[in-house]
C-alpha cells in the first residue's frame, strides 16, 4: 500500500532509522504558532532543557486559556525544527508524552503519539491512544479546536484501518469523515479508493469524481482506477480506464504522464515514449514528461541523454527524488571514475534528503556496488529484504551482488524474486539473462 495513505491529516512526519522528526508546518495542527509570551518562554526554557521552568510558564498559559492547547504540544513540535537525530526525536516525544501525563484531558498529544506508532507500524498502541484521544475530545470546550482534533483523530482511525486492510471498517471512517468535513476533497478521494478495494467499482468512480470536482488538482477517476487495477493484476479492466482517461483527458498532461508510466509498468515502452512526448509538446516546461523520458532512456541504455534530462530537472528542482535517482542510475552506468563518483554523491545525497525512499535506497546501493563497496551495499539492500519491504530493483542489484560472490543459490532466488513481480524496471532485461544463463 501506498506511504500516502499513512500521511495524517495535519501532521507529517519522517521516520529515518528509528528517529522522527515533524515538518515545521507541523505546529499548525490544532491552531497556529504560539503567541502566548508565557508559551514562548515555556518554549525556550523547554529548548534549554529547563523542563521544569518550561512546565511553569505551560501551567500558567493553560490557567488562562483552559480550552486551549497546552504549552507542552509546542514544545515537542519546537524540537521538530531540529536536526533529524535520535537527541531531538527523544526530546519530542519526552514531551508529547509529558503533556499526556500533565493534561490527560487534552487529546492532542494522544493524537500525535498515535499518529507516530502509526507510522512506526503499532497497531494496537495506534489504536489505544487514538481511542483515549477522541474520548478526550468529545467534552472540549473549546469548539473549533475540538473540531479539528476531532477530524484529526477519526482520520488516524480511518488510516489505521486501511493499514490492517480493513476496508469495510475504513469505509465507515470516510463516510464519517465527510459528515464531519464535507467539503474536504481528500476524504472523497480516500474513500474512493477504498470502495475500489470492496470491489464497489460504480461507487468509487462516483466518490473519485466528487474529490475532483472538490479539488481540480487530484486526477480524474478513471486514470486513479486503471493505476489500482494494475496493481490488483487486472489489466485487461486497467487498459479499459486507460483508454476511458485518454479519451476524456487527451490534451491533460497529467493524464498522459499517469498512462505512460503504466505503459512503462508493462513493458508497452514505445507506447509510454509517444505519450511523454506528447505532454512535453503540450507543456515544454513541465518536469514530469522529462523525467519519464529520461526513465525510458535508462531503459533504452541511452545514459548520456538520460543524465542530460534529469540533470535538466535538477537544475531547477535540486530536491526532486526521482530525478535524483535516475541521474545516479545514469551516471554510474557510463563506466567513467569521475561520473562513478558523482553518481555517488548524487546518491547519497538523494538518500539525505528521502531517508525513507526505497528508490533512493536502493539506488544508493547499486551506485555502492559500482565502487566495489560490496559490503556497504550488502548492508542496505539486507536490511529492507529482512523488513520485507525490498523493491524489484533492489531484489535484482541484491541477486548480483551475490553472483559476484558465487553465492549463485541464493542469487537465483532474488531473481526470481525480481521477475515475479508486475513491475517492471530497467534492469528487467538483464535480470532475465542473468537468470536464464544461471539455469543453464
Amino acid at each position: 500500500m501506498s506511504t500516502k495513505f499513512f500521511a495524517v491529516f495535519f501532521l507529517v512526519l519522517t521516520i529515518a532509522w528509528g528517529h522522527a522528526a515533524f515538518a515545521q508546518n507541523s505546529r499548525l495542527i490544532s491552531g497556529v504558532a504560539p503567541d502566548n509570551p508565557e508559551v514562548v518562554e515555556g518554549v525556550r526554557a523547554a529548548l534549554h532543557g529547563d523542563d521544569e521552568i518550561a512546565d511553569k510558564h505551560f501551567a500558567s498559559a493553560r490557567s488562562k486559556n483552559p480550552g486551549g492547547r497546552p504549552g507542552g504540544i509546542d514544545a515537542a513540535m519546537a524540537f521538530t525544527d531540529s536536526q533529524f537525530d535520535a537527541q531531538f526525536y527523544g526530546k519530542m516525544r519526552f514531551w508529547l508524552e509529558r503533556t499526556a501525563e500533565h493534561y490527560p484531558d487534552d487529546p492532542e498529544a494522544y493524537f500525535l503519539l498515535a499518529d507516530i506508532a502509526l507510522f512506526e507500524r503499532r497497531g494496537l498502541e495506534c489504536s489505544m491512544l487514538v481511542e483515549r484521544g477522541l474520548q478526550a475530545a468529545e467534552p472540549l470546550n473549546n469548539a473549533p479546536r475540538q473540531r479539528s482534533l476531532l477530524i484529526y483523530g477519526e482520520k488516524i482511525r480511518a488510516s489505521l484501518a486501511e493499514w490492517r486492510q480493513r476496508w469495510a471498517e475504513a469505509e465507515t471512517q470516510y463516510k464519517k469523515l465527510r459528515e464531519l468535513d464535507p467539503e474536504n476533497a481528500d476524504h472523497a478521494h480516500k474513500l474512493g479508493l477504498v470502495l475500489f478495494q470492496l470491489g464497489q467499482k460504480e461507487n468509487a468512480v462516483e466518490m473519485l469524481t466528487t474529490a475532483e470536482t472538490k479539488d481540480p488538482k487530484l486526477l480524474p477517476a478513471n486514470i486513479v482506477l486503471a493505476r489500482l487495477s494494475a496493481d490488483a493484476g487486472q489489466t485487461a479492466e486497467a487498459q479499459q480506464y486507460l483508454e476511458a482517461a485518454l479519451k476524456a483527458g487527451a490534451k491533460d498532461v497529467r493524464v498522459l504522464c499517469a498512462a505512460a508510466e503504466l505503459e512503462i509498468k508493462w513493458d508497452h515502452l514505445e507506447q509510454a515514449a509517444a505519450l511523454a512526448e506528447k505532454a512535453e509538446r503540450l507543456e515544454p516546461h513541465a518536469i514530469d514528461p522529462i523525467i519519464l523520458q529520461g526513465i525510458l532512456d535508462l531503459y533504452a541504455g541511452r545514459y548520456e541523454k538520460a543524465e542530460e534530462r534529469f540533470t535538466l530537472v535538477t537544475a531547477s528542482i535540486p530536491d526532486e527524488s526521482r530525478a535524483l535517482t535516475g541521474l545516479a542510475l545514469a551516471l554510474c552506468e557510463q563506466r567513467d571514475a569521475k561520473q562513478l563518483r558523482k553518481a555517488l554523491s548524487v546518491a547519497k545525497r538523494n538518500v539525505d534528503l528521502y531517508p525513507n525512499s526505497m528508490d533512493a535506497q536502493t539506488t544508493l546501493a547499486w551506485v555502492l556496488m559500482k565502487t566495489d563497496a560490496l559490503d556497504e551495499a550488502e548492508q542496505i539492500l539486507r536490511r529492507h529484504f529482512d523488513a520485507g519491504e525490498l523493491n524489484s530493483p533492489g531484489a535484482y542489484y541484491m541477486a548480483v551482488l551475490l553472483y559476484r560472490q558465487d553465492r549463485k543459490d541464493e542469487a537465483r532466488h532474488f531473481l526470481q524474486a525480481a521477475l515475479e513481480t508486475k513491475n517492471n524496471f530497467p534492469k528487467r532485461a538483464e535480470a532475465e539473462m542473468l537468470l536464464k544463463a544461471m539455469q543453464k
